[in-house]
């Protein structure tokens, strides 16, 4: 009794000890977290030894004591793909990112937590430039993906750009002459600048707009925004600025050819404190805006919507939803150009309404009459015949490709629908016409109005060809 009181309280405890750490397992799993970053970015985050270090870094170490999850980094070898990745849920999130209309299908963004300015770089003997309006033809590079190759393509199509792999290369083009001007984070490029001692490269001016970084969170992991943004509501002033003074490395490097961009960069330097004062004060601005650009988002997809229906409306008979003689002009110019280029064959089909009989008939029957011709006409022709209602009484079927014999063929199974519908109420004369070399529409349709007269001497109801 005393070996298997014993054996029992054995396995108790062991079944205890492994359900314990199964709990673990999964609550560690549970919060974890993994994200990319951009691995060429410096000082604002870069990928070293397979490490995620830089400013990012920094705040996401601060942020994963606060809110307890454990971040695991998705290494990648460009932005390019670390985009890809966030877009595919790869990763569930990326660090520090702005806010574009394109990421914006895929990606949920928490509050900005830093505020920086762009700055364009050129050569030192580059004049100043008053930021996008005073480029013109200089040929400007952007990295793909950035948000500056969105908002340049969106907001000045006309300025020739070029897309670099990443804002290294773009000031090594810069350097050697391939490029006029590189776009990027102050920060980041004079970062670069310093590092390699380049003296030949200068801040020549700023470029809006200015960087509200913040983290993306791919919308499938939509609970992390408000877990994120207590986090960042929660960040003690003194913590950022010790971030920020770590990473700043903007150095003065041979300080007597280099006083007017030092100028610049101390200037930069205060914008980043004064915008970071004034970030609280307008954030009620722009949320207005956003709200605002919203709407209108909204308008200019109405607007296009009764764009579209308009154009419909112009090109359709209001009565049976058949196209227009409007439309069949165009069409048939496009199809005697296309004869008159390839020696294609093409003929049209006249159905018309004996007027003795149409009028005769009450407004509300003829109109039901219509409809039901044009249900027949669509339900019989082919995919590539055009059934129009050009006239009141007159329907026209524009047939591309086809010789005089293959229509009547189509003619004539339309006669039998239409009378099978129509239960032989009514006359129905019926001719074929095919175009001749030379003719236009006016020649076209003068042969197919003699062949409808030429139905209604048999009596109507009968297909005939053009004589």
């Amino acid at each position: 009794m005393v070996v298997r009181f014993l054996s029992v309280l054995c396995l108790v405890i062991i079944g205890t000890l492994v359900s314990g750490k199964a709990a673990a397992f999964a609550e560690e799993d549970v919060n974890k977290i993994t994200y990319c970053i951009d691995p060429e970015w410096l000082p604002y985050e870069a990928l070293r030894n397979g490490k995620h270090i830089g400013i990012s870094a920094d705040y996401l170490h601060i942020i994963e004591d606060l809110t307890k999850l454990n971040f695991e980094l998705i290494p990648t070898e460009s932005w390019q793909e670390s985009l890809a990745a966030l877009e595919s849920g790869r990763c569930m999130m990326t660090t520090m990112i702005n806010r574009t209309p394109s990421r914006s299908h895929f990606l949920d963004f928490s509050r900005p937590y830093m505020e920086v300015p762009n700055v364009l770089i050129g050569n030192e003997n580059m004049p100043m430039v008053q930021g996008f309006d005073g480029v013109g033809n200089y040929l400007v590079g952007v990295v793909g993906g950035f948000r500056h190759a969105e908002y340049l393509a969106k907001y000045y199509p006309n300025i020739i750009t070029e897309y670099v792999d990443s804002n290294v290369e773009g000031l090594e083009r810069v350097s050697e002459g391939d490029l006029d001007l590189m776009v990027g984070s102050l920060l980041s490029l004079y970062a670069y600048i310093n590092s390699h001692e380049i003296s030949h490269l200068k801040i020549v001016g700023f470029a809006e707009p200015f960087d509200l970084l913040s983290f993306g969170v791919n919308k499938h992991y939509q609970y992390l925004i408000p877990i994120l943004n207590d986090a960042i509501d929660t960040l003690p002033e003194s913590k950022k600025v010790d971030i920020y003074r770590r990473w700043n490395s903007v150095q003065q490097v041979r300080e007597t050819r280099y006083r007017t961009v030092l100028l610049i960069v101390f200037i930069g330097v205060g914008l980043i404190a004064i915008l970071t004062w004034r970030k609280r004060v307008i954030r009620t601005y722009k949320l207005e805006i956003y709200e605002k650009n919203e709407e209108i988002e909204v308008l200019q997809t109405a607007l296009l919507d009764k764009n579209r229906t308009l154009e419909f409306l112009s090109n359709r008979d209001e009565l049976t939803g058949l196209y227009n003689r409007n439309y069949l002009m165009r069409k048939v110019e496009e199809e005697i150009s296309r004869s008159q280029r390839f020696q294609t064959p093409c003929s049209l089909i006249g159905i018309e309404v004996l007027d003795s009989l149409s009028a005769r008939l009450e407004k509300s029957v003829k109109e039901e009459l219509y409809r039901q011709m044009a249900r027949v006409c669509l339900s019989t022709v082919r995919d590539v015949d055009i059934a129009v209602r050009c006239e009141s009484n007159r329907f026209v079927i524009l047939c591309p490709q086809t010789q005089l014999f293959a229509a009547k063929k189509l003619a004539l199974r339309l006669l039998k629908a239409l009378s099978d519908e129509l239960l032989n109420q009514t006359t129905l004369l019926i001719g074929v016409a095919e175009l001749q070399s030379g003719q236009g529409f006016m020649e076209w349709n003068d042969d197919l109005n003699k062949a409808v007269v030429s139905s209604r001497r048999r009596g109507g109801n009968c297909v005939a060809l053009t004589e």
